[in-house]
């Protein structure tokens, strides 16, 4: 039974920032629910409160860079400016927070030290710095992505006898004019700090470790004609920004750099640059983030005009990047950056080169032992971003588990949302969320507006906790790995999007870098399955024993999506053609095919669809292991290009001959034509294969789908007729078109290919009830007595997977050497699929690791030789 302790709030929110206020408004106004927040700071603002440092301004245009939530406050709040300052951006805030009277709600000047889950109470126990404590049974973090700053960890700086000052704890006018002044650091904020204090300050010097790649932000003050414009189709502006990658609706990106002619790419590059904002970066070519050779020829383009704007030579060279790729930092957006440095009053100093050594009493010291005298020290050495300030609160889970101790080895959450065994927790805007790739408002509204609508979904069913599963966090977790892995970010030494700015945190892709869209298509996904992957229950005590809708892989919920938003009807609508084309398609989701040594094809029968490609993975080599790999498509589909990169995979995983079979297709040709053809080219290949560098007694036969079903027909085949195989390896096959199982029940729909697809493709190969009961097709009913050892993977959530695990039982009472490995959160057709869906690699994996393992050469027990 739930425990009887009420709590103070249904929901503490930490932060008053964007996040907070609407926060607080969305759950109390629009939802009916108790609600109280914190902030260490004195009132609204959050970032843009502690932000205060010179020049201080927002990267995305205001138009974007504002909530959505209300069409009255997007009319009638003026902005001066297309870029605003941090000012104007706070007196929006307090406008907001007085319009919606959201103040009475949040305690400021307080800040939250710890936040502990109580297992008796189901609840949030929440302590502050000054000495109480609230409950709440949801906590939502709006603690921000920027809002811890990086500790200086320069030695000596207490000693400093002039003012230090931190950026991201700036909450003060301070008078700098004629001081010598450092400052550290060259990011966004640093070079927003340079270029408006190198206007005014006695003398400026720049302690630069990284120079970085910089555009400019092509402010201006506000067009009237033009926000009127913008007001009157606000609501198209904010759909078409929700479906950008980063939250602002730029239209013209080019696809590739490196395809473009070079006058082509010359002018791209110019218009982008002269128009400002960060359409350089995302407005220009697709590929410059997942392109080296793309990405070296937009960083030429800035090098270029860093040597036109700066005119002393040697400090153009200090000032232009080479060690990391452009854009694998955020791309910070500047006014007269550059100009700054053709002033006499600023000097830059390599701290690369001579780095700092400490800072003395008169300012900072230089391993050669210069000194530079200082009035002001400015630290803009970063943050710690998205982990930073989730960590801070010390929050503790289930079972005494600290946030710190489960992310020692990086962030782990579902959706970037959540975490495992930490109940009702919600990070807006968290790791793993696309977070700082992203407009930060339409993600906040976007993330606490899904909150919003599990807490509803929860109390119409009478639920108190929820949490995701560990299977769902892993599959995420995978996902944005694979994703970040996609990109060059991880080429970049010191970026923040990989912790690489905090000394000893590891290095992990923190944001999501699929996009926005297909963040959010995965999320509603998600949520209009009934929030599978999350499980719910009366209690914490509950929740390992909750029942929980298997969660789908990220990757395949985002494929599923997509089919159903172009209204894709499946095979039996899309007829034989149609459905040809469709597993076509697949080509689209593979990865670059892997170089082989040499690919040839070649006939094995009469007729023109009796074709097998053959790779050889190595010059010149002989006697090397065979694998006959049969596709799929439902005996309709399929060919051997579709299968071109899987071969070419299989034969660099395994370093064996592939040799890729084709067959006639139905219904042109029904059963048993396919079988036939299976058989015919497994023969041909065990008497032609040495002639091509394979060994005709090391051989396996391997397939997926109806490809599976036919290479178990054909070894069928060959275990009568004494052909020798070394191995079987079946890929989510087809073992009888008439069975019923649970999962082609239960995941009859929704799972991208679904049961009546695979029925209207057996209804096009089979001709009656005797076709189906031949053992060939129906495998259950075969005699599988001295089969090779046989591999069978299944996928969690296939139609086919009851059956594929029903044959390895089979298979093992039949004395056949058989293993079944499952692979979770997985529907059907996904080892095709290497590019699409990143854990099709682990489907990869496991075949040619069973492969290599059979297909190995005997050795003599005795003499210890291969045989």
């Amino acid at each position: 039974m739930p425990n009887s302790e009420q709590p103070d709030y249904d929901v503490i929110v930490v932060g008053a920032g964007f996040a907070g206020i609407y926060a607080v408004h969305k759950f109390r106004d629009r939802m009916g629910l108790r609600v109280h927040a914190y902030d260490a700071a004195g009132d609204v603002g959050g970032t843009w409160y502690w932000n205060r440092y010179p020049g201080a301004r927002v990267d995305i245009e205001s138009v974007h860079y504002s909530y959505s939530f209300s069409d009255e406050l997007q009319q009638e709040w003026h902005w001066s400016e297309r870029y605003p300052t941090q000012a104007e951006i706070l007196r929006y805030l307090q406008h907001v927070a007085d319009r919606f009277d959201v103040r009475k709600d949040i305690s400021f000047n307080t800040r939250i030290v710890s936040v502990t889950w109580d297992e008796q109470a189901d609840l949030w126990r929440v302590a502050t710095d000054d000495g109480r404590t609230a409950t709440g049974r949801y906590f939502v973090s709006g603690a921000g992505t920027l809002s811890v700053p990086k500790k200086p960890d320069f030695p000596g700086i207490e000693a400093f006898a002039g003012r230090a000052l931190v950026t991201g704890n700036w909450t003060e006018d301070v008078d700098l004019v004629g001081e010598r002044i450092g400052v550290i650091g060259t990011g966004s904020t640093g070079i927003q700090v340079i270029q408006d204090v190198a206007k005014y300050a006695g003398e400026l010097t720049v302690f630069q470790r990284t120079p970085n790649y910089i555009t400019p932000v092509g402010n201006y003050p506000t067009d009237p004609a033009e926000e009127a414009a913008e007001k009157a189709r606000y609501a198209e502006i904010r759909e078409a920004a929700r479906n950008h990658f980063l939250g602002v609706p730029y239209t013209e990106v080019r696809p590739s750099a490196k395809a473009a002619t070079p006058e082509e790419r010359e002018a791209i590059f110019n218009d982008r640059w002269n128009r400002g904002g960060l359409r350089f970066f995302i407005d220009s070519f697709a590929d410059l983030l997942v392109d080296a050779e793309s990405n070296e020829l937009a960083a030429e383009f800035i090098r270029n005009k860093i040597r036109e704007r700066v005119k002393d030579p040697e400090k153009a060279a200090k000032l232009t990047p080479t060690d990391h790729p452009y854009g694998t930092k955020r791309p910070p957006l500047e006014i007269d950056y550059y100009e700054a440095f053709n002033r006499d009053n600023v000097h830059l100093v390599d701290v690369k080169e001579n780095p700092i050594d400490t800072v003395v009493p008169e300012g900072v010291r230089l391993a050669d032992g210069t000194v530079y005298p200082l009035d002001v020290l400015i630290l803009a050495t970063g943050f710690d971003v998205l982990t930073g300030p989730l960590l801070a609160l010390n929050i503790t889970g289930r079972r005494g588990l600290r946030l710190a101790d489960a992310w020692a080895e990086g962030p782990r959450t579902y959706l970037g949302l959540t975490v495992h065994d930490f109940p009702n927790l919600f990070t807006v805007t968290g790791p793993q969320s696309p977070s700082v790739l992203y407009n930060a408002v339409l993600g906040i509204e976007d993330h606490i507006d899904y909150i919003g609508r599990m807490i509803g979904f929860m109390r119409e069913r009478g639920h108190t906790v929820v949490e995701p599963t560990a299977q769902a966090q892993r599959q995420w977790v995978i996902e944005t790995d694979a994703i970040g892995a996609m990109t060059l970010v991880p080429d970049s030494p010191s970026s923040y999007y990989m912790g690489a700015n905090i000394p000893g945190k590891p290095r992990k892709m923190l944001p999501y870098a699929g996009g926005a869209p297909r963040y959010r298509t995965i999320s509603d996904n998600i949520g209009r399955n009934g929030y599978r992957g999350f499980r719910f229950a009366a209690t914490s005590r509950d929740l390992d024993a909750a029942d929980s809708a298997p969660a789908l892989d990220p990757s395949v919920a985002f494929l599923v999506e997509t089919l159903k938003r172009q209204a894709y009807a499946g095979f039996r609508a899309a007829g034989v053609d149609g459905t040809r084309a469709v597993v076509e398609s697949f080509t689209g989701l593979q990865a670059p095919k892997k170089e082989v040594a040499r690919v040839s094809d070649h006939s094995y029968g009469p007729d023109p669809a009796h074709r097998l490609r053959i790779y050889h993975p190595e010059p010149g080599a002989t006697g090397l292991p065979v694998v006959v790999y049969v596709h799929g498509g439902g005996f309709v589909g399929g060919n051997l290009d579709v299968v071109d990169e899987v071969a070419r995979d299989l034969a660099v995983r395994t370093g064996a001959v592939v040799v890729s079979v084709t067959y006639r297709r139905a219904p042109e040709h029904r059963f048993p034509a396919a079988h036939d053809d299976v058989y015919a080219a497994l023969r041909w290949t065990v008497g032609n294969i040495s002639g091509h560098g394979g060994d005709p007694a090391r051989v396996a036969l391997a397939g997926d789908s109806a490809g599976g079903n036919l290479a178990a027909g054909a070894a069928l085949r060959a275990v009568e007729d004494a052909v020798p195989l070394s191995a079987l390896l079946l890929i989510y096959p087809l073992v009888n078109a008439t069975i019923a199982t649970p999962s082609r029940e239960r995941f009859a729909t929704g799972y991208l290919i679904e049961l009546d697809d695979l029925a209207w493709c057996g209804e096009q190969y089979v001709s009656g009830a005797d076709d189906l009961a031949d053992p060939r097709l129906a495998l259950d009913t075969a005699d599988l007595a001295g089969l090779p050892p046989t591999f069978i993977i299944t996928n969690e959530l296939d139609t086919l997977r009851d059956e594929a695990e029903l044959l390895g039982r089979l298979l093992t009472e039949a004395g056949v050497d058989a293993t079944v490995r499952r692979f979770d959160g997985l529907a059907h057709g996904m080892f095709w699929a290497s590019l699409a869906v990143p854990r099709s690699a682990e489907q990869r994996a496991a075949a040619a690791e069973f492969l290599v393992a059979r297909l190995a050469p005997a050795r003599s027990a005795a003499a210890g030789v291969v045989a």
